[in-house]
């Protein structure tokens, strides 16, 4: 079994090698908006979040384990020479672990925000599933509209300046982090749920995480995703702890 899915190193970008060297000693919100939508003193992404789709606070969607006190234990978890300021989630659909994640960062860690990857297009059980697909909000014309749900819970909690939204599939996430050479201490998985895809996901991202950081997920209790992070952590020679719903790997500082 080979000890990599995917090797991030092998990316280009304009044909030329990323260059190690110019990894940021400390990755802001402000920086990444800068990158992603430009300077957020000018334009902050949030600012047409009403635009396109008028939509109420809506944190009713009721598939969410991570919530605040469970995250604010987990991060415990992190080595003792990290400064937690830079978290990742992918897979935030209307933002209830987000807002979690993002209340928590605002009261405890200052300095610090959040990172949403996400295409908000839903995953397989949501167009299947007819008891959350309501939750995608698809118009008329066939296309979901749930990122303006995202948008408009995390404006109403007032968190536009902790969670920040990058609406892209997961894999394009890890490269875009690949390519700026941004390593957050803690990544939350929350996306594929398919076997195989997921396992995908774990590779990518684990290379990513800060030494010394956690890998958290969720949905222990589906039989693809416990699939995969239990072949992962075996090619790794990683320990699995979990929690209810959630599990959580620790990234060795060596």
């Amino acid at each position: 079994m080979p000890e990599e899915i995917i090797d991030l190193n092998a990316i280009v970008v304009n044909r030329q090698p990323i260059n190690p060297l110019n990894t940021p000693k400390e990755v802001t919100f402000n920086q990444v908006h800068s990158i992603l939508y430009g300077d957020p003193s000018t334009k902050l992404i949030y600012d047409s979040a009403q635009k396109y789709f008028n939509k109420a606070f809506d944190p009713s969607y009721p598939n969410t384990s991570l919530k605040k006190e469970l995250f604010s234990l987990i991060i415990q978890k992190i080595h003792a020479s990290l400064k937690l300021q830079f978290v990742v989630e992918i897979g935030s659909f209307t933002g209830n672990s987000a807002s979690n994640i993002g209340n928590v960062l605002k009261k405890s860690y200052p300095g610090s925000f959040l990172l949403c990857i996400d295409t908000w297009l839903g995953d397989l059980n949501m167009w299947v599933n007819k008891g959350v697909w309501q939750h995608l909000s698809v118009s008329e014309d066939g296309r979901p509209t749930v990122y303006y749900q995202f948008l408009t819970n995390i404006v109403k909690q007032n968190l536009t300046k902790i969670v920040l939204p990058a609406s892209m599939t997961s894999i394009i996430g890890a490269r875009f982090l690949q390519t700026y050479q941004f390593h957050p201490q803690v990544i939350y998985l929350d996306s594929a749920h398919e076997q195989g895809e997921t396992l995908i996901e774990l590779s990518l991202y684990w290379n990513l995480l800060q030494p010394g950081g956690i890998l958290i997920g969720d949905d222990w209790s589906w039989r693809s995703v416990r699939c995969d992070v239990k072949k992962f952590s075996y090619m790794k020679n990683l320990t699995i702890q979990h929690v209810e719903n959630t599990w959580v790997i620790k990234k060795p500082i060596n």
